[in-house]
């Protein structure tokens, strides 16, 4: 059954990329999504046990070290997982095809399977570090850093969300290698160069919030009308912090089934100054 349902979604996007690669005078298989969507199939996952999964949060928040001796059996199994990521990101776009007239039934299953790939791929790195392969180390985690991009690409706030984990996941790894190990001016200018790349806020929370706003059920005109206020305050405030009393004040106004789904406007603030302060330190440390 997963299989055929992998096999669908991979028809759907493929359907979808080509109509868009079409327009754009670009080929499907210039689509870096398709490429992620064979790295997801080849992921096994199946040696993680849940005291290592509650390590590899600490290791990923920069809270714990490294152990190459606890992850290197399960980052060999999915090398060819990881590899297959790296070279997607050499493709010029991503289209992950998303169905926003699905509503909320909308399919994010893709995001799920990309965080945990994303994470691999800083212990990819880690351990490309320790066996002393330096310059394959910086190149994952700069391939990581566009894969975690274009996992918000065109989404909703979920993917958006599982993205700025990952770039700050990568952004600490990038930090811990300068600090343990020290990077050539050549490293670090790669790495600096990836880092801008992603641009002052790392990703569009604004048009992601657009996109979840979209998917938002309602079921009359009232409904309709609040959820499109309170679109247009979010928006404000993604671009003005200053404006997040006026949006709490449109929710709390907003019918309780509209308000009762609205993502918290002030968690979602402190993620996205959180990845821009993540993202200027990396690049002072990296100077």
């Amino acid at each position: 059954m997963k299989i055929l349902r992998f096999a669908a979604l991979m028809m759907v996007s493929v359907a979808i990329a080509s109509s868009n690669a079409t327009a754009q005078n670009l080929k499907p298989s210039d689509n870096a999504a398709l490429r992620y969507w064979s790295a997801f199939a080849q992921i096994q996952d199946a040696g993680i046990t849940q005291e290592q999964g509650r390590e590899a949060h600490a290791i990923l928040d920069g809270t714990a070290p490294y152990d190459d001796s606890k992850y290197r059996d399960i980052i060999e199994k999915n090398r060819p997982a990881v590899e297959t990521m790296i070279r997607g990101t050499a493709l010029p776009y991503c289209d992950w095809g998303m169905e926003f007239q699905m509503g909320p039934n909308a399919p994010v299953d893709y995001a799920r399977k990309a965080g945990f790939l994303g994470r691999l791929n800083v212990f990819y790195a880690f351990h490309l570090l320790i066996g002393g392969d330096k310059d394959g180390a910086v190149r994952a985690l700069q391939a990581g850093l566009r894969f975690s991009h274009d996992v918000a690409n065109g989404g909703t706030l979920f993917a958006t969300v599982v993205a700025q984990g990952l770039i700050v996941a990568h952004l600490q790894a990038a930090a811990g290698f300068q600090k343990v190990a020290g990077l050539s001016a050549a490293q670090r200018a790669a790495l600096q160069k990836s880092i801008d790349q992603l641009g002052q806020d790392g990703l569009d929370w604004a048009g992601a919030m657009k996109r979840e706003m979209e998917v938002l059920p309602t079921h009359d005109a009232q409904e309709a009308a609040a959820r499109d206020k309170i679109a247009a305050s979010y928006v404000r405030l993604l671009n003005n912090p200053g404006t997040l009393p006026e949006l709490q004040q449109t929710i709390s106004n907003a019918p309780k089934q509209i308000a009762d789904l609205i993502p918290n406007p002030k968690r979602v603030l402190d993620q996205k100054q959180d990845l821009a302060e993540k993202l200027q330190q990396t690049r002072t440390l990296l100077q």
